[in-house]
């Protein structure tokens, strides 16, 4: 495998995608508007599991770019994108739907990104509430939080991109870190506390506490990768460590980890895959994570432009 991916020729390429890319500056449905419940009708995706997917983009120039993450750890550069909007979060979903949100407008709009990485957008949205965390879990599940008021929301992204809301929530505690699993668990963690819960999103979107977890140790970042499978990364010290947390909600430490060079960003894919990427330094590592949640070092990538959010479906 070439170490080096092409994304770094963002700069001498063409802007013209291969799909097509936002333009305009609205995009999104409210996920705490009854309104939104008659948008669009949610269809039942499947968890690709190969190969992953995964869509780069930079929030201060517009560009984009889409990627492959096979199962053994293989990256592979598909296209570059152009024209985006200005976004804060981006969502994907394991059957392939993504959820683009501005914090600062309520807009956002949804697209896909299929098994060969092909990037399609699907429409706008519009009069979202205040959301600090956005996360996906299950197939198409996504769980909505606002930290400052404890409010929440989840909803349902399928693999064509159709947003379908499901329900309002509240009463949550605050919480610095939310990851989803694609079976449907969901680890709330707060860095502050060292304290933490667990929850479930089913397939029709239905939210249910599990119970709460105490003791854990300082994490920067926290993915999901395969099914059930977590990795936790301390930016600070090279720390990580590795578990399960499976489609009951229920948690279970694996091993600990050391010795991680250092990273902005890391992400998983449902295939077990894992992308680090360093943003100042323009360089990646690829890894795995296996069903039973041990993590094995792939590969070293050089190359990248800089990107702001990279999502991995």
């Amino acid at each position: 495998m070439k170490n080096k991916p092409k994304l770094k020729s963002v700069q001498s390429r063409s802007n013209k995608a291969t799909s097509r890319s936002y333009k305009s500056t609205g995009y999104a449905s409210p996920p705490i508007s009854s309104k939104s419940k008659a948008k669009s009708k949610s269809a039942k995706g499947s968890i690709r599991t190969v190969p992953g997917s995964l869509l780069f983009y930079n929030g201060m120039n517009g560009t984009g770019a889409t990627a492959l993450l096979d199962a053994a750890g293989k990256y592979t550069f598909v296209s570059l994108l152009s024209g985006f909007s200005r976004w804060t979060h981006i969502v994907g979903a394991p059957s392939g739907g993504l959820l683009f949100y501005d914090a600062t407008t309520g807009n956002g709009a949804t697209a896909t990104l299929d098994s060969a990485g092909k990037y399609t957008f699907v429409g706008a949205l519009t009069g979202f509430g205040s959301w600090t965390h956005i996360v996906s879990a299950n197939e198409n599940g996504l769980l909505f939080y606002n930290a400052n008021t404890g409010a929440g929301a989840t909803a349902l992204l399928d693999a064509n991109g159709n947003y379908t809301f499901v329900s309002s929530l509240s009463g949550f505690s605050r919480w610095t870190h939310i990851v989803g699993t694609p079976s449907g668990g969901l680890l709330f963690y707060d860095a502050t506390t060292g304290n933490g819960a667990t929850a479930k999103l089913d397939a029709a979107g239905k939210y249910t506490f599990v119970g709460p977890l105490t003791g854990l140790s300082t994490w920067t970042h926290i993915t999901s990768a395969n099914r059930d499978g977590l990795l936790f990364y301390n930016a600070n010290t090279g720390a990580g460590a590795t578990a399960l947390l499976d489609a009951n909600g229920k948690y279970t430490f694996v091993s600990s980890l050391s010795g991680f060079s250092s990273w902005t960003h890391i992400v998983g894919t449902p295939n077990g895959a894992l992308l680090f990427y360093n943003a100042p330094m323009g360089t990646g590592a690829t890894a795995l994570l296996n069903g039973s949640g041990n993590y094995s070092f792939v590969s070293s990538l050089s190359g990248f432009s800089t990107w702001t959010h990279i999502v991995g479906v």
